[in-house]
């Protein structure tokens, strides 16, 4: 669990950035982030189309962490644009907002090639990578993106499939794997609700299992290196019973 403090701590809160002009929300969830078994967090996200056609998802995110006798309080949002032809990532930010320090990064992905501009300490550095048709973003504690990483598994190749997952703080990309293993059914007050359960692994770092609704939306993760749950939060009370 220290390891995911640290990656939260080292993150850098971002510059404001004109985002496309966006219609209604199409899509909104909130989940509820534990650890340990209690809960320390919030995470929410809303989704629009843009008037270029991209989908926009922008998410919130408030975690209380404790590394030792010290706690924290993480408050960083996001905002993140896709091709709804491929479902390839155009543009990534992270907000973080808690602190005051004005530290940014901006990606931007054009001609297979990802941008990423960080401004620490008012120092400003630029890196380059390639962004192949199997990279996807994923990043370190923003947890509905694992929504977009399903839309690019190939359900009729099955098995495990490899993708390239940029880490934006970081500047490169790590090997993420994605495992179909099965199905399996929540009950709840009316029917039951049908899952598609998933195992994840980065690169060395972790294993996680994670299970998605018909629509292929998160409604649980679950890293026990991290110890660390993530739970879709109308459905806490079903799966924490």
């Amino acid at each position: 669990m220290k390891n995911a403090f640290l990656f939260l701590a080292g993150i850098f809160s971002l510059v404001a950035w004109a985002a496309d002009n966006e219609g209604p929300a199409i899509y909104s969830q909130s989940y509820t982030i534990l650890f340990g078994g209690s809960a320390a967090g919030t995470e929410t996200v809303a989704e629009s189309i843009g008037a270029s056609g991209n989908l926009l998802s922008r998410s919130n995110h408030d975690i209380i962490v404790a590394d030792g006798r010290e706690k924290k309080r993480l408050v960083f949002s996001t905002e993140m644009a896709l091709s709804r032809d491929t479902w390839m990532p155009v543009s990534y930010l992270y907000k973080y907002t808690s602190g005051g320090d004005g530290d940014s990064c901006h990606v931007v992905i054009k001609d297979f090639e990802a941008k990423r501009t960080l401004n620490h300490g008012g120092r400003t550095s630029e890196t380059t990578a390639s962004f192949t048709q199997d990279t996807v973003i994923v990043d370190f504690n923003v947890y509905h993106q694992y929504d977009y990483l399903v839309r690019r598994y190939d359900f009729e190749k099955g098995g495990t499939q490899v993708f390239s997952n940029f880490i934006p703080v970081i500047g490169n990309d790590l090997t993420l794997e994605l495992t179909l293993l099965g199905e399996e059914k929540l009950p709840l007050k009316e029917g039951n609700l049908s899952l598609k359960k998933f195992r994840v692994e980065l690169g060395s770092l972790w294993s996680a299992t994670m299970t998605m609704d018909g629509n292929g939306r998160l409604v649980r993760l679950s890293v026990p290196q991290q110890d660390l749950e993530v739970i879709r939060t109308d459905l806490l009370y079903l799966i924490q019973n």
